[in-house]
């Protein structure tokens, strides 16, 4: 019975995964890690795994594979213990260890000898279902719309690499019935026929490479005829790609012509500030703001960021270190080298050739973008790799008493028998119990929370119990102090009671996520608005100025900290230093029309009129020249947002004798 269970988990695994944006989304993560821990559970409740024995010479035993495994792990959770940002740390280490759980298990697993050839036939159906769906969706929407179920046409591009390369191998099993050979084709065309539409380099790059190398391999063995097929393949394979990316960038909404070498550039900044242990596991996306770069010539130069190094070597190495990212690139290569030389025959040949084509397309086209963010990506392909891996050991068990006879007679050994040994109760027991309580933390309580707070935000005023218990449920998000915090500050007049309460939620947002500008900044504008007129408090303005100055310090490339700092040091008669910050503001952003503004007020109020001038007559060639200018994103209009009635009093004043007034933003 735990077999059925174990063989329904798998078809539901690799079914799933495809869906729900390959598994990211939070039903998707939920589900899909729900069904990981119940797979690793029954696999452990079947019986004792696999005994490990000495290995042949020229064998390749596991335990290789576990050592760089293990390696990789204790480097992630160490890089996650000193991690700045725990919250998406522990997120992060937990997308890592499921992945090499389920594979260490498959491995380990006493399964059967046509475990690989089920699995196989449930991924190709799951690759297949993906095939079909952007088939029909390019139909009816064109090349973006192909892509929609995973939201990024080049990760839905790598999984149908995976099915296509899982079918190449069946498609001219040597002996086979010449129906089922046609069927593979088919299968493996469909998918090179959805490749086709969704027009991605990086998949069209990862399929002409395992192409050739997969020629390159088995050259000296294959027929004159299937060398000209190979050859052929190849050619049909590079037209296709020629043709499709032709037809991408000769339109001209192509959404991808963000300059990836300097985005390369710029996560080579982020892997260099610790090189040995990364930032930690989850954190690329928190981190690399900070080493940003302009997008082009203007009239907004930081508008555009990235989240990923469009690399998953590269982004990875920034997070977990370069030590961890070897052990498991090691282990990704070393598994797929392992089952390309298990020979190119029928059956379970053809079965280990395919899984090693799979995963050595995905190592390739990992190198020009992040496939470990969709799970999809790396749990089916975790269990390809451990249950091909199963299959391996279990044939070199099954021949090794041969070849040791072979040189001398072995010492005689008890018989091996087919019943397994049962597993301690209370090893299952400790197991489920550990189980039980990483689903309950990494799994469930932030699935509920997260509903609840969208929950609350669609609710506005009235779902503040509602973001009250998602900040319960998981108390290690601050977006929800953070939300807190607003609903309290957006629900009326502030009351000494509310300010306390706001402050407090942001407080602990600062604690949970130090590394976020954002917290300080509120902090700043809390006491600088209210605690004046609520406590009588003469010292918030300077407290003020040390929560602004700390919001510039974690954000290097971010000018907008910066006028909020000018402002408050203005109000403390401080203008030398406001004019030094406003410089820096508008040395990262030269169009930031308020710095600009409020750079002419503080030369007024020194005296320095001429310059003042100058300086209002550069606002005012960036308003003329923005006028056509619409922005593209929330940042954008911040910097190019004109403030029109202090433009134009600072121009009386310029104009007349009129007394100073300092000027807020």
């Amino acid at each position: 019975m735990t077999r059925q269970a174990v063989a329904a988990l798998t078809a539901a695994i690799v079914l799933f995964a495809p869906f729900h944006q390959g598994g990211r989304d939070p039903v998707g993560l939920l589900v899909l890690h729900t069904l990981a821990i119940l797979w690793v559970l029954c696999v452990w409740a079947a019986g004792a795994p696999l005994p490990s024995r000495p290995p042949a010479p020229g064998q390749e035993p596991l335990r290789l594979f576990v050592l760089l495994s293990g390696a990789a792990l204790l480097a992630v959770s160490v890089s996650a213990l000193r991690a700045a940002y725990p919250l998406a740390a522990c997120l992060g280490a937990w997308d890592i260890a499921v992945p090499c759980v389920l594979f260490v298990t498959a491995a380990r697993r006493p399964g059967r000898d046509d475990d690989l050839i089920r699995l196989r036939l449930v991924t190709i159906a799951s690759t297949s279902a993906q095939a079909v769906l952007a088939l029909y969706r390019h139909a009816h929407g064109g090349a973006a719309e192909a892509g929609l179920s995973f939201l990024n046409r080049n990760h839905l591009a790598a999984f149908l690499n995976l099915g296509f390369f899982i079918c190449l191998p069946a498609a001219r099993v040597p002996g086979a019935r010449r129906g089922a050979r046609l069927l593979w084709g088919a299968v493996a065309a469909a998918h090179l026929a959805a490749l086709a539409v969704l027009e991605s380099r990086g998949a069209f790059l990862a399929l002409i490479t395992v192409l050739l190398v997969f020629g390159a391999c088995r050259f000296t063995i294959w027929t004159p005829r299937a060398r000209v097929g190979a050859a052929l393949l190849v050619v049909l394979c590079g037209l296709i790609a020629f043709l499709a990316l032709g037809e991408r960038f000769a339109r001209d909404d192509d959404p991808y012509r963000y300059d990836r070498l300097s985005i390369w550039r710029a996560s080579c900044g982020v892997l260099a500030e610790h090189p040995l242990l990364g930032h930690g596991p989850g954190m690329f996306p928190h981190v690399a703001p900070n080493h940003n770069f302009p997008a082009g010539p203007g009239p907004v130069f930081y508008g555009r960021g990235f989240t990923g190094a469009h690399c998953a070597y590269l982004t990875l190495a920034a997070e977990i270190g370069l030590p961890a990212l070897l052990c498991l690139a090691a282990a990704g290569f070393g598994l797929a080298r392992l089952c390309l030389r298990r020979g190119d025959g029928a059956g379970m040949d053809a079965a280990l050739t395919g899984c090693g084509l799979g995963i050595l397309a995905l190592l390739v086209q990992g190198g020009v973008e992040d496939l470990q963010e969709r799970p999809v990506l790396t749990l089916v392909p975790a269990l390809l790799a451990g249950v091909a891996v199963s299959a391996v050991r279990r044939r070199r068990d099954a021949t090794l008493p041969v070849e040791l006879s072979s040189e001398r007679a072995p010492a005689i050994e008890p018989a091996r028998t087919s019943l397994r040994r049962p597993r301690a109760g209370w090893t299952v027991a400790v197991a489920g119990f550990a189980a039980v309580y990483l689903m309950a933390i990494a799994v469930f309580l932030p699935y509920f929370a997260d509903r609840e707070a969208r929950a609350a935000l669609r609710l506005g005023r009235a779902g503040l119990p509602r973001m009250e218990r998602a900040a319960a449920l998981n108390p290690l998000q601050p977006e929800y102090r953070h939300d807190l915090a607003m609903a309290i500050l957006n629900s009326g007049p502030l009351t000494a009671a509310g300010f306390a309460g706001a402050e407090d939620d942001l407080l602990e947002a600062r604690r949970l996520k130090p590394i976020d500008y954002r917290f300080p900044l509120l902090l700043g504008r809390l006491k600088a608005r209210f605690a004046t007129r609520l406590f009588d408090d003469q010292t918030a303005a300077e407290s003020a100025a040390v929560l602004y100055r700390e919001a510039v310090g974690l954000s290097p490339l971010n000018p907008l900290p910066r006028l909020e700092l000018a402002g408050q040091l203005v109000e403390l008669q401080r203008r030398e230093e406001a004019l030094a910050v406003i410089r820096e503001a508008l040395g990262i952003e030269p169009n930031f029309l308020r710095a600009r503004i409020l750079q002419a007020s503080i030369l007024l109020d020194m005296g320095r009129k001429d310059e003042a001038r100058v300086s209002l007559a550069s606002a005012e060639a960036t308003v003329s020249a923005l006028v056509a200018y619409v922005p593209d994103s929330g940042y954008a209009r911040d910097i190019t947002l004109d403030a029109r009635p202090e433009r134009d009093r600072l121009a009386e004043r310029l104009d007349s004798k009129a007394p100073s007034a300092a000027l807020r933003f």
